[in-house]
């Protein structure tokens, strides 16, 4: 048993380990403008989007409240009436939220196969002006994968359309790479995947990897410009507080984080590999979500609680992509080696246990 020991925490998703308490944070005159982001936002919105947009060498960037708020105005502001949003079947809820959202406007609305985009994309003769954007999740958890995304640029071009990306998850984690060992450089999983921005229209959430609830939209500076001026949020709500866009700013200025992502990448890699070794293989691609296939939700609960008895906490996930559980361990930049062999040894134990049942 745990006995009086603090719980070995594997359930958070703040990778990099960043909190930013008060202290840490800039000061600021204002909190918030009080009117809605098209008349006037505070000036480090600019700064943090210019931030993010450079470091993917995208055209121009755009801050939003949420990813949530970015999709629903980049779908309701760019996708014309007659357009066709083809959406992967098994991306996260809220990008089907706002793809139907769009489907009074006159925008269409079809799936895909999970990271199988079709080899042509529907055209109407009777409408050559017809745009195809491709809605994609840059990474998908359920499989340890990323989209398949030249092959939804080059698709999305054909039409004049431009692949959207809630790239939520992986921004901060995966980016442009020097080797192929290593997460990369945190810009998000086009440029982890060796391939440019263009023709892809990019929202990262800063809530997981940076600790910060401020989203940024990047893209060309034509789409950039259409949403600062005609997205439905900016309209009609505030936009992130000077909290949010300090904890932001500071997080993805911050010198440490390429040390903090390369220590997240060596604890990644070595907690698969002991997940490897005691007969749990490690689900999909290294990333910092570490995963193993269980049988049924009950059988998942089962080894959560008896995780959790010996103070080790574990997500239980129901992926969207395919059938059954995940037993899942969350992997951290501050988590110690000593978190890691805890549920190494936690994990043995149980094993143990179930075989001699």
């Amino acid at each position: 048993m745990a006995g009086s020991r603090a719980p070995a925490d594997f359930t958070s998703a703040l990778f990099l380990g960043q909190h930013h308490p008060s202290a840490s944070l800039a000061p600021w005159r204002e909190f918030t403008t009080g009117v809605p982001a098209a008349l006037r936002e505070l000036p480090a919105a600019a700064e943090l989007a210019s931030a993010v947009a450079a470091g993917q060498q995208a055209g121009a960037g755009l801050v939003a409240r949420s990813a949530l708020h970015g999709m629903m105005d980049v779908l309701q502001s760019l996708p014309r009436p007659g357009d066709l949003l083809l959406v992967d079947e098994d991306a996260y809820p809220l990008t089907h939220w706002a793809c139907r959202a769009a489907v009074p406007r006159g925008v269409r609305v079809a799936t895909y196969r999970h990271l199988q985009p079709p080899a042509v994309v529907p055209y109407q003769r009777a409408a050559p002006s017809t745009r195809t954007w491709l809605v994609t999740d840059g990474w998908c958890q359920g499989c340890g994968r990323p989209a398949p995304l030249a092959q939804l640029q080059a698709l999305a071009g054909k039409t004049g359309g431009q692949v959207i990306v809630d790239d939520s998850l992986a921004f901060g984690v995966l980016g442009k790479r020097s080797d192929d060992a290593g997460f990369g450089d945190g810009t998000g999983t086009v440029r982890w995947l060796g391939l440019t921005h263009g023709n892809v229209l990019w929202l990262g959430s800063l809530a997981k990897a940076y600790g910060a609830p401020v989203t940024v939209i990047t893209g060309n500076e034509a789409a950039i410009d259409a949403l600062s001026r005609h997205g439905g949020n900016r309209m009609h709500s505030s936009p992130p507080s000077a909290a949010d866009l300090s904890a932001g700013l500071g997080a993805v200025r911050n010198s440490r984080i390429p040390g903090l992502r390369s220590r997240l990448c060596r604890l990644t890699r070595w907690l698969r590999q002991a997940f490897q070794a005691l007969g749990l293989p490690p689900l999909g691609l290294p990333f910092p979500i570490v995963a193993t296939r269980v049988g049924s939700l009950r059988l998942a609960r089962q080894w959560r609680a008896a995780l959790s008895a010996r103070g080790v906490q574990t997500l239980v996930q129901l992926p969207r992509c395919r059938p059954g559980a995940l037993l899942s361990a969350v992997v951290r930049a501050d988590h110690h080696q000593a978190d890691l062999d805890r549920l190494v040894r936690a994990l043995d134990a149980v094993t143990l246990e179930r075989r001699a049942a």
